[in-house]
């Protein structure tokens, strides 16, 4: 006998997320919530499975652990995305993605939602304005998904109320597992292993896909069952500026200050005493204290020649006599060719225009950068399909818990402003 309970009806609705509904006699309205027909057949699309084959003997026993081995990769991937967040170039960048993707229409809505039933659009409009607060929390979930290619949320999912609240989980700290039930192939779980779980509980929890929703950025199959970064073509380009960046500053700390030579006459001095006579002179001039670690106490007979001290030559002969001369510094002209090419590298693998980013003056009109730049629009269209699906998915979830079925449960549009 089947059972009746809500999380039961909502795992065998969400078994292969796709919902399809019959709206008339020869019309379907289909809600692909997890993007599964674009994909098509993700069975050996992950760039682990390239790999897996090195480790397989002839007995067939695979030594390569997959589920492990591409989470890591995941978690490095996301550490160089957390330096990559400190830059103050991609970091506006973020911004600008998250920014340009919750744009407000005509009446002010971030979100509209459109449907032939009033009482689903009122329905609606009360869990995405008033429960889940869209207007203030979509930012940061944007953010967040450019970000790292993924975000995940916990829907907290009562029977005939419908989603009371979401919890924001560690792109850290969830793991989709995928390809698990040869049955169902589309079959996808989700399990929570973070920090943050009570004392003394499971070391990892399991949800269903109804319990999660999954905000991934689907744009290279190399990467599922997680999404791209929007930053991750400026991965490679980032780690390079910034070896530049610093070599550039230490080459001219090292070469910038002025120096002096001290051209000391030492006359009639026998050469065997010549040492001793400069390093007189030289300490009677200049002494840099040092303190001795063993004792504490100064130690003024330590005077280490650093990039800040001068040069003392001794000299001999008819006209040489004691004689100061100064080393300029390296000029500070300006020349940073390999740094503006490398930055120009990090500009086109973002995607956004530099004038945006406040390198460039030629900025006109008060026009969002989407209807500045065409290229722009399409990737921040992009970004929306995304948000767009996955919302549909909490909308259906929220429907179906308050009894929708059937034609009505597909009877709505979600759409953010373009």
């Amino acid at each position: 006998m089947a059972k009746t309970d809500l999380r039961s009806r909502l795992k065998r609705l969400f078994s292969t997320n796709t919902i399809v509904r019959r709206i008339g006699k020869k019309r379907l309205q289909v809600v692909d919530s997890n993007k599964l027909q674009s994909l098509g057949n993700m069975r050996n699309t992950k760039y682990i499975d390239r790999f897996s084959g090195m480790h397989t003997n002839k007995q067939g026993y695979n030594t390569y652990n997959q589920s492990y081995s591409f989470h890591s990769s995941k978690i490095e991937l996301f550490t160089d995305y957390e330096g990559m967040d400190m830059d103050p170039i991609i970091s506006s960048a973020l911004d600008i993605y998250a920014d340009e993707s919750t744009v407000k229409d005509s009446d002010g809505d971030t979100l509209t939602i459109s449907s032939s039933n009033e009482d689903i659009k009122k329905i609606l409009h009360n869990l995405f304005y008033d429960v889940l607060n869209i207007e203030y929390n979509l930012w940061p979930w944007i953010r967040n998904a450019c970000k790292y290619g993924d975000f995940f949320l916990q829907l907290d999912i009562e029977e005939e109320v419908g989603i009371v609240g979401v919890t924001p989980l560690s792109a850290y700290e969830v793991r989709r597992e995928e390809m698990f039930d040869d049955g169902n192939p589309y079959a996808v779980k989700f399990y929570y292993e973070g920090m943050n779980m009570a004392p003394g509980g499971a070391t990892r929890q399991e949800f269903e896909p109804f319990e999660i929703a999954h905000f991934r950025l689907l744009s290279d199959t190399n990467f599922l069952p997680y999404g791209k970064s929007m930053i991750e073509g400026a991965r490679k380009i980032f780690k390079q500026l910034m070896l530049m960046e610093d070599a550039m500053l230490l080459h001219r700390i090292m070469r910038a200050p002025e120096r002096r030579i001290f051209k000391i006459d030492i006359g009639n001095i026998p050469p065997n005493e010549v040492d001793s006579h400069m390093n007189q002179i030289i300490n009677k001039m200049k002494k840099v204290p040092y303190i001795d670690e063993k004792t504490g106490d100064y130690n003024l007979k330590f005077n280490l020649q650093n990039m800040m001290e001068d040069y003392y030559l001794p000299v001999r002969g008819g006209e040489s006599g004691t004689n100061i001369e100064s080393l300029a510094g390296m000029a500070n002209d300006g020349q940073i060719e390999d740094i503006d090419y490398l930055k120009n590298k990090m500009f086109s693998a973002l995607r956004i225009p530099k004038a945006f980013l406040g390198y460039d003056e030629g900025v006109e009109g008060k026009a969002t950068l989407a209807a500045e730049d065409i290229r722009f629009a399409r990737t921040v269209e992009r970004i929306q399909r995304i948000m767009e699906s996955e919302l549909t998915k909490i909308a259906l979830v929220h429907l179906y818990s308050q009894g929708f079925t059937g034609e009505s449960l597909t009877n709505f549009e979600i759409k953010l402003t373009t």
